[in-house]
């Protein structure tokens, strides 16, 4: 027995940290060992969040260097083995049971951890496991190719085209100098916005991310939100612009989405093997391609925000200029996208021989949204 997960998020136990499906993770391992013999675990990327927090304005100044960047992954990295220490327990135990083991295919939002040696101490020192950070898995006799997929993805692509690693990737810029900044933003302008900085927390489980801007108008129709996340971005790409500028706003705009079923289908093509099996779109998938392959996502537990339906259009007053003391407003038409919230801890067991129908197989579990 194969089990694939990705995306569980894991990080520092603030606010954005919402992995909250511990106790169901301890059951399904306890279920998987106790039904098969051997169970290897493989973990596609993403398990560690070392990129969405707000640690990295705690910093005394900017820029963000490579050193201030490692040293916040590294807090980070502590505050992970403390908030989510039965996690780790979890796994060691499971690790000590005869043909147990575990593999780490790593992501872009825990790619720090094949940059910096110390990032695995932190692990070893605090629950004495060892991880050991790869970029891809296979079975070549089971047909299995499963990686995390940021690679096909310009934006969050971790590497250079010799092959040689990029530690601060345009990804990890996009959170760190635009999401995360406008957390910090909001936070500081609550009391002027009249708005509790609570209601934006889920903006990091929007998809695709180019929907971000509807859903701050789908949380705030008074479009400050959106404003200010304007605002942060236009400031980004000024201070970025030779290197991010026509880029950025193709990925906002949402004329820019990796293509992951196209990296599958090419793969697949290549030989690499049967079944091949990605993360990273935190959406789960089971897709059949040419000549008997598939291709399967292992989406991810995190709650997943995408738009419902088509928009409507809707008004909406909005300042324009102030004169004499007086503040003048108009009204802007703009479009409304309702939205729809689902948790499905999914993820995706291969059967071996023996075990049930051989190959993978999508689970969903869906659970109810908190509060909705």
């Amino acid at each position: 027995m194969k089990a694939f997960f990705s995306d569980l998020h894991l990080s520092d136990g603030k606010d954005r940290d919402d992995f909250q499906y511990q106790t169901e993770f301890d059951k399904l391992l306890n279920e998987l060992s106790a039904e098969y013999r051997k169970v290897e675990i493989v973990f596609l990327g993403d398990i560690f969040d070392l990129i969405r927090t707000q640690k990295y304005y705690e910093l005394e100044e900017e820029p963000f260097t490579e050193d201030k960047i490692r040293a916040v992954k590294r807090r980070v990295m502590e505050e992970i083995v403390e908030n989510h220490s039965r996690f780790f327990e979890t796994l060691r135990g499971f690790e000590e049971q005869p043909d147990h083991t575990y593999r780490y295919i790593v992501g872009n939002h825990d790619f720090g951890i094949s940059l910096d040696g110390r990032l695995l101490e932190i692990i070893r020192e605090k629950h004495g496991l060892t991880f050991t950070p790869e970029n891809y898995y296979k079975e070549a006799q089971l047909g299995i190719w499963a990686e995390h997929g940021h690679r096909y993805d310009i934006i969050n692509n971790t590497f250079n085209n010799d092959g040689t690693p990029i530690p601060y990737c345009l990804g990890d810029k996009i959170v760190v100098e635009i999401v995360n900044r406008f957390f910090e933003k909001v936070r500081e302008k609550q009391e002027e916005l009249g708005i509790n900085p609570e209601i934006i927390h889920d903006l990091d489980n929007v998809r695709p991310q180019s929907a971000i801007v509807n859903w701050l108008d789908y949380i705030d129709e008074t479009g400050q939100l959106k404003r200010l996340y304007y605002e942060t971005i236009t400031s980004f790409i000024v201070n970025n612009v030779d290197e991010v500028a026509p880029l950025i706003w193709d990925f906002l705009l949402g004329k820019y989405q990796p293509d992951l079923l196209k990296a599958a289908r090419e793969l697949a093509k290549k030989g690499v093997g049967k079944y091949i099996i990605f993360g990273h779109t935190h959406a789960p998938l089971d897709k059949r391609l040419a000549k008997g392959a598939r291709h399967l996502n292992s989406g991810t537990w995190r709650k997943f925000i995408e738009p419902k339906g088509r928009p409507s259009t809707r008004m909406r007053t909005v300042p324009t200029y102030s004169e004499g003391g007086e503040q003048f407003y108009t009204q802007e038409p703009y479009f409304y996208y309702k939205f729809k919230s689902t948790i499905n801890l999914s993820h995706v067991l291969f059967y071996e021989e023996g075990e049930g129908e051989v190959g993978p197989h999508l689970i969903q579990q869906e659970k109810p949204i908190p509060n909705g």
